[in-house]
């Protein structure tokens, strides 16, 4: 082992510009490595204060202006003297033994290298281990919020489950590991077209892809990467680069541009098909990175359905109002309470509300206590802006045009079948980028609720990801004890 790992050297560049806490990342990787490994620090127009701690294997390059962290990533592996190029953030930690694990798991040439990376709890200098982020995809140019960037991908995850080293569509950038003999390959990070920084992690994903190589997620080994509340340290955006890289990139990669390119951007996206935004309604994008920014769910998982800690019904219809949302539907009305609640906080929405009022198979209520929750409704709704079909769901639907709604939310008859053909039929009713959400997520067999089976089965059935369960432990009146679950409408292009 030690002879091979003699062979096996890592050059690890590190681009620092104002780091906080650029002397703890060098620490790890001196302390965590199991090989040989040589560290080059390139301090982009500034010296760290306190200096850095002299080690002969910590390299430096100073320079007194700063050329920015494309130009810094390039001087450093220009004088990388190993066989393999690590380049990583200054304010990460990593896993014990992270070099050797990449060097076993880097078998061919043409392959890219990004460990799991997780959120840093910078008091402890060690990973949040609950919160990892795997997979990101290229977003759709015309996506309005991210436009070609990395954005996460959790719902990924099962498409690879079981995998230890998987195909990566792109990444974060803050940590990737390769042969040093492919960075010269794709000719190092291209600062004249994208740059001084922005793109970096998607223009390295695209060189190797496009060109024949791989670029992969390893779960066998790992790094933490701190997140900037605050700018005071790294790197900073000049004025006008973030939509030079942009669009130098789209223009690019999506018109196959890069002269060593083998295959073409087109074939990347079918690799991962379906891709949000490629293969789905944009809308529907726009909706899902509402919901992970705003309910904090960025971080990976292969569990779905998600609970989202806090959020109750009543905060359900918050996130409806926060979309914008102007048409919805309630299937199961009952006494009226919930739509009231509903249009109490949405003055504005036009509300079809669906309940036949009568007897039939399966209806939790029998013929003498409809009359009076008609009547207890029609009191509490009728000054709303609001269209009764006073139906079966299976008949009001049709009433109703499809991808009209932006939203349905389901509460009739909880027999399986009856769960199951609503969700069916009422899909087809909210438009992409709406929602399909119900109540009473839990299965009683005994007075036939069976709705946690029905929706348990449709959302698998049809690979529904990423969706998710409102929080038990919120609950502010009784109805909220029982949950509350949806999904986005994605709208897939075939």
């Amino acid at each position: 082992m030690e002879g091979s790992l003699k062979m096996n050297k890592v050059s690890i560049v590190i681009p620092a510009r104002n780091e906080q806490y650029l002397q703890n990342t060098v620490n790890d990787l001196l302390n965590k490595s199991e090989g040989e490994i040589e560290i080059i620090v390139v301090l982009d127009g500034y010296w760290p204060d306190p200096p850095l701690e002299t080690n002969e294997k910590v390299k430096i390059i100073h320079r007194s202006e700063s050329l920015g962290m494309r130009n810094a990533i390039n001087s450093g592996a220009a004088i990388a003297q190993e066989r393999f190029l690590m380049k990583c953030d200054a304010h990460c930690c990593f896993d014990q033994g992270y070099d050797v694990k990449l060097i076993n798991d880097c078998k061919e040439e043409n392959w890219v290298l990004v460990p799991r990376r997780y959120s840093m709890n910078k008091k402890e200098w060690d990973r949040n281990t609950d919160k990892y982020f795997d997979f990101q995809y290229i977003s759709h140019p015309d996506d309005p919020t991210y436009q070609f960037k990395g954005c996460n991908w959790p719902e990924f995850g099962p498409r690879v489950k079981g995998k230890k080293v998987a195909d990566l569509m792109t990444s974060q950038g803050s940590c990737w590991f390769m042969h040093k003999s492919w960075f010269d390959f794709i000719e190092g990070e291209d600062e004249e077209n994208y740059g001084v920084m922005g793109a970096e992690a998607q223009e390295i994903c695209l060189k190797t892809w496009l060109s024949g190589g791989r670029f992969l997620l390893t779960k066998n080994t790992w790094y933490a990467h701190a997140k900037k509340r605050v700018s005071t340290y790294g790197y900073k955006k000049p004025m006008g680069e973030w939509a030079k890289s942009r669009a130098f990139a789209i223009d690019c990669w999506t018109n196959n541009k890069w002269h060593k390119q083998t295959k073409n951007f087109e074939w990347l996206v079918e690799h991962f098909r379906p891709v949000p935004g490629w293969h789905t309604d944009l809308e529907s994008v726009k909706t899902i990175h509402f919901i992970r920014r705003n309910y904090r769910m960025e971080h990976a998982t292969n569990k779905f359905p998600r609970v989202i800690p806090g959020l109750n019904r009543d905060g359900l219809i918050k996130l409806w109002k926060e979309l914008g949302y102007k048409v919805g539907a309630e299937v199961g009305v009952e006494k009226g309470r919930f739509s009231k609640l509903i249009l109490e906080n949405m003055p504005e929405l036009k509300m079809y509300l669906i309940d036949p009022y009568k007897y039939y198979d399966g209806a939790r209520k029998k013929e003498r206590g409809f009359s009076e929750h008609k009547r207890h409704a029609h009191n509490l709704l009728d000054q709303y802006n609001i269209i009764w079909l006073e139906k079966k769901s299976v008949d009001a639907v049709r009433e109703i045009p499809d991808n009209s709604l932006d939203f349905v939310y389901i509460d009739g008859n909880h027999k399986y079948d009856y769960v199951m053909l609503d969700i069916i039929l009422w899909t087809a009713k909210v438009r992409p980028g709406g929602m399909i959400a119900g109540h009473d997520y839990y299965n009683a067999p005994r007075s036939a609720c069976m709705v946690q089976n029905a929706v348990d089965d449709y959302t698998k059935l049809h690979a529904i990801a990423p969706w998710y369960l409102t929080d038990k432990k919120a609950a502010h009146y009784r109805a909220d004890k029982h949950v509350s679950w949806f999904w986005i409408k994605d709208g897939t292009i075939s």
